[in-house]
């Protein structure tokens, strides 16, 4: 992935950053879709550092835009895609000297569910998540089974926000209460926020609740 663009945000407080927050987008769309969400919430996070990789493959479907994983391949294609871009993360958190425990992952979409494989397959702990409009399935929770433990995740205390519009026409909403439940199952403590009216996409609310969430880490 190193070939990939990737669009960055230093802190908003100046100096050295204490977290790295990584946007991960949807499928179709690239990295700078989500850099401006940097703005938001570098208010509620001023000493966070912000990420937003482009994904590695053109998109089959949008040859101006990015994929994760080819959409054919759901919801297995994030597992291998989450390897490679833990990778990634870990070398761009080691520049700022920041460990796993330090990054929190933003993802919308197909960018959502990478957030979520991200959490479940990595030895290491992460900070947070915020998945906007995602899914998960149990294969998803299957290929993290090296790390539940008498039915529950080594790392269920990591804070998780899932936000989904109620109207949305790619992932139905119905993936909301599936996703927050299979990582419950695992004992995870998942917060979740319906938007009314609210399609496939991120709106004003759906930012303010993750900046509260955001600001509630510190």
């Amino acid at each position: 992935m190193d070939n990939y663009k990737i669009y960055r945000q230093n802190p908003a407080a100046g100096g050295n950053a204490n977290k790295l927050v990584v946007f991960l987008h949807g499928y179709g769309a690239d990295g700078k879709d989500l850099i401006d969400l940097a703005n938001p919430f570098g208010m509620a996070l001023p000493n966070a550092a912000f990420i937003s990789p482009d994904a590695p493959y053109e998109c089959a479907m949008s040859p101006q835009g990015r994929q994760w994983f080819p959409i054919e391949e759901i919801p297995k294609g994030a597992i291998k895609a989450s390897i490679d871009l833990l990778d990634l993360i870990k070398n761009e958190a080691k520049k700022l000297n920041l460990t796993f425990k330090d990054v929190i992952l933003i993802g919308f979409s197909q960018g959502a569910m990478m957030s979520m494989q991200c959490l479940l397959i990595n030895h290491t702990q992460l900070g947070a998540i915020i998945g906007y409009s995602g899914a998960l399935r149990e294969e998803n929770i299957e290929a993290a089974n090296d790390q539940i433990l008498n039915g529950k995740h080594n790392f269920s205390d990591t804070p998780i926000l899932l936000i989904h519009g109620e109207e949305d026409e790619i992932v139905p909403f119905q993936s909301l209460e599936r996703s927050k439940n299979l990582l419950n199952n695992i004992g995870f403590n998942v917060q979740t926020l319906s938007r009314k009216n609210l399609g496939h996409g991120i709106d004003p609310e759906g930012v303010s609740k993750g900046m509260e969430f955001l600001k509630s880490l510190n």
